[in-house]
């Protein structure tokens, strides 16, 4: 359980500091993939599903640190974080990367997606799993 929980702490503290931030502003960055995004991923391959949040932080040459903080069964919660690669000249932002969460997590992952009108699709494949994120800026409705 304390490895499926592990940085959820040092995640929530993150999310909350950029909620601050984007009440003082009222506005995320509009233009960017950069800031809070809220929703759900869903397993294609066996139908699991669950919460998901991200923190993404623009780094250096086209490269973003995404941050999730997944749920998984109601009871668990995963945090990790991998480097996302963004097209500088697609204008829906579209972005790949790959990652290896570890044995227990599935392994090597890679994952391609977009952001279009401030909704963040991307799908994952892995040896034993691929599915969907699908998320929004929290608040938009």
């Amino acid at each position: 359980m304390a490895l499926f929980s592990s940085g959820c702490g040092g995640f929530h503290r993150a999310w909350n500091q950029q909620q601050v931030r984007n009440s003082a502003v009222n506005h995320p960055q509009e233009a960017s993939i950069a800031g809070a995004w809220t929703g759900h991923w869903e397993s294609t391959a066996n139908g699991h599903h669950g919460a998901l949040r991200c923190l993404i932080t623009a780094k250096e040459n086209h490269r973003y640190q995404a941050w999730y903080h997944a749920k998984y069964l109601k009871w668990f919660s995963y945090s990790y974080k991998v480097e996302m690669v963004v097209d500088p000249l697609d204008p829906l932002l579209t972005f790949h990367g790959q990652a290896d969460l570890g044995t227990l997590a599935g392994g090597e992952y890679q994952y391609k997606g977009s952001v279009s009108n401030q909704v963040f699709r991307a799908t994952y494949q892995a040896r034993k799993d691929h599915g969907i994120f699908q998320m929004e800026r929290p608040g938009k409705k």
